[in-house]
């Protein structure tokens, strides 16, 4: 259970003011609480059940023409209030891991931005993707319970035609794990980057042309606790790569997109210094046309993922995000760095009317086993729709209306042993989804009501549902 609130000052005359040599500068400050209650969380710590936490985040900012400052600081306090803690006497935190829930305190986030033209110079936690993010990617994913960032230097210049980035600094992943509430020491991993390109003139088609590479060195931690040792040493992962864009051909209705990269991945155990490569091809087609719209995406990842292992167990310590060219929504994804496949969506609206409509559908094969191939491994074939309603405003009541409902399937393309043989189903999915919102004058009400019925079948995982609603109250002018 969880209730979040959000307050926000806005950035008013009595929260501008003159600084001597930066000028007119606005103050803004965002407060966030969020109040959270677990019982039982079904693992076999009895340690970490029946406890509450408060969970507050500031963010400050001051915004000048060209000087920008902004800072978070993250606050974390779990209680026991309901019941007696059972960690009474024993240590908390990382002297302890079966009573890892402790208190927080720290400054999460940092950043002096300094904007001269075309120029963009900056110091401290910064969250940058290269391309489509398949060979840099930091940034928040709340599906994930990620929040990454690069703190260190960084200098972009993006001109009408030509523009580059250059960064260099240590991974600051988010310390609060969102999903278990761990506290988690951020990784010393080391990163060094830089991406470049070309664009046309907008009579030329407005076309870009790109580059970009990435080393990163990873400190010899383990990712689950950040502070066991590793069994590997002198981790590095190499990445280059290169992007075209044509964002407006046929009089502004079709947009290409395709990104080639390339990863090498070299490591120590004990004396065998190893290596090992992999790929990654991302290729997008999107016909616009009044009412309809039309978006083809096809994927080729082979043992890609810019991690200290192919294998990596946590997120946080994944330091890319290739398209997954699927629904956008909870669901399990495995083999995420060896898929091969494509998708397709359909769009529809119903113009000038507020209703719209879509179909997707996706069919691709992934493997676990990062050096095999995915078509000897899954096929995936997930499919689903969507009915929307946007809202039309002048009304005394406005709404809108988001549903979603789809079905996946999951069937073998090997023998795996007498039982579970090619063809046969390995695990499926049916999921739904409503959103509406109403809004009258200085008040809305959103409602969120979700639904998943799944089974896995060969790891014979008891079929099981999961869903939940959500009510939001929103009062502002």
């Amino acid at each position: 259970m969880a209730i979040c609130w959000s307050g926000e000052a806005l950035a008013q005359d009595d929260l501008s003011f003159e600084l001597p040599g930066i000028g007119r500068t606005t103050f803004s400050l965002t407060n966030t609480t969020i109040v959270r209650y677990r019982g039982n969380n079904y693992d076999t710590n009895l340690f970490d059940d029946d406890f509450g936490s408060l969970y507050e985040r500031l963010d400050l900012a001051l915004q000048a023409d060209q000087v920008r400052v902004e800072s978070r600081i993250d606050l974390f306090v779990p209680h026991t209030s309901l019941i007696e803690s059972r960690c009474i006497d024993r240590p908390l935190g990382e002297d302890d891991p079966l009573c890892y829930l402790d208190w927080d305190l720290r400054p999460e986030r940092i950043a002096l931005r300094w904007e001269p033209q075309d120029w963009t110079i900056e110091a401290g936690d910064t969250q940058i993707v290269f391309g489509r993010g398949i060979a840099l990617a930091f940034r928040k994913v709340d599906l994930l319970g990620v929040d990454n960032a690069l703190r260190g230097g960084h200098v972009r210049y993006n001109g009408s035609n030509f523009r580059f980035g250059l960064h260099g600094g240590v991974t600051n992943p988010q310390n609060i794990d969102p999903i278990n509430l761990r506290i988690i020491r951020e990784p010393e991993d080391v990163v060094v980057g830089g991406n470049m390109a070309v664009v046309t003139p907008p009579e030329m088609g407005g076309i870009t042309l790109g580059v970009h590479a990435v080393r990163i060195w990873f400190e010899d931690v383990d990712s689950n606790d950040g502070i066991s040792p590793s069994r590997y040493d002198d981790r590095a992962v190499d990445v280059a790569g290169w992007s075209a864009e044509a964002p407006s051909l046929a009089d502004g209705q079709l947009a290409l997109y395709f990104e080639a990269n390339g990863l090498r991945r070299t490591q120590r155990l004990i004396d065998d210094e190893q290596s090992e490569t992999g790929r990654a091809l991302y290729g997008s087609a999107q016909l616009q046309l009044t009412e309809l719209t039309l978006l083809v995406e096809w994927k080729d990842y082979t043992n890609f993922l810019v991690a200290p292992e192919t294998t990596e167990p946590s997120p946080r310590r994944i330091y890319n995000a290739s398209p997954p060219v699927e629904y956008d929504g909870p669901q399990r994804l495995r083999g995420i760095g060896n898929q091969r496949g494509g998708a397709i969506r359909m769009d529809y609206a119903f113009l000038p009317g507020p209703w719209s409509f879509s179909i997707n559908s996706a069919l691709y094969a992934f493997n676990e086993e990062s050096h095999l191939d995915p078509f000897d491994g899954i096929l995936v074939s997930h499919s689903w729709a969507t009915l929307a309603k946007r809202q039309e405003y002048g009304g005394d009541v406005n709404w809108s209306l988001d549903f979603q409902g789809g079905a996946r399937f999951e069937v073998l393309l090997h023998d795996m042993n007498d039982v579970f043989r090619a063809g046969a189903l390995d695990r499926w999915m049916i999921h739904g989804r409503l959103d509406i919102t109403i809004g009258s004058g200085d008040h809305s009400f959103d409602l969120v009501i979700d639904h998943r019925h799944e089974r896995e079948i060969r790891g014979d995982v008891a079929e099981f549902q999961i869903g939940g609603a959500s009510l939001t109250y929103t009062f502002g002018v």
